[in-house]
This record gives structure tokens, sequence and C-alpha cells, in this order.
């Protein structure tokens, strides 16, 4: 199972597509974006599953 550690880690999205590969502290992750995202947008990560990692847009995220 991924790193739970990685929950609310945040990148940039470089291109328009839903799923890719991010290198996160040296180590390459899969992504899969949740939600409405464009490139350039701030996402953070929500999931961390055996599969790969699950963001969405980080404005897009309420904190109580």
């Amino acid at each position: 199972m991924l790193d739970e550690r990685l929950i609310g880690t945040t990148f940039t999205l470089k291109d328009e597509a839903r799923s890719g590969v991010v290198t996160l502290y040296g180590i390459l992750y899969h992504f899969t974006v949740s939600g409405a995202a464009a490139p350039g947008d701030l996402v953070v990560v929500e999931q961390a599953t055996p599969l790969g990692l699950i963001v969405r847009r980080a404005d897009a995220h309420l904190e109580f």
C-alpha cells in the first residue's frame, strides 16, 4: 500500500491528462485526478490506494 503520509501533499498539474506520473520525494507515483482540474492547477493528494494516488484541485477542499 502507498504511504498515507502523502495525503495533503500538493503539486501542479503539467498537462490536461486525467492520470499520469508524478515524482514526490524522489519516488515516482501514479495518480488519477478526481473532479475538474486544468493544466497549471495546484492539486492535493486526498487518497493513497494500492493502485496510485487520487488527487483533486486544491481550492476545492473545505477545511473545518
